[in-house]
């Protein structure tokens, strides 16, 4: 697991939906995030690129539904968090 990984994606939340810190974790979800709507969604999405350096499928961007489960997404670029 790499911190640096893991800061790097909170703060993709943190800025995009203006969150605190303490307000991110395994129950980080689309339906508990009033911001996380599609425009959120994309603002999200562009801003994790942006972070790592990379391009998410289509498919990928539909799956990204809670914090967690992007966690597992980014493994798939190779991305350990």
């Amino acid at each position: 697991m790499s911190m640096e990984n893991l800061e790097l994606y909170k703060q993709a939340f943190i800025e995009t939906f203006t969150l605190r810190e303490d307000e991110i974790g395994e129950n980080t979800t689309m339906d508990n995030i009033e911001l996380w709507d599609s425009v959120g969604h994309i603002n999200l999405v562009v801003s994790i690129e942006m972070a790592f350096d990379i391009e998410m499928s289509l498919e990928d961007v539909s799956a990204l539904t809670s914090f967690e489960g992007g966690k597992e997404i980014l493994k798939k670029y190779g991305i350990d968090i």
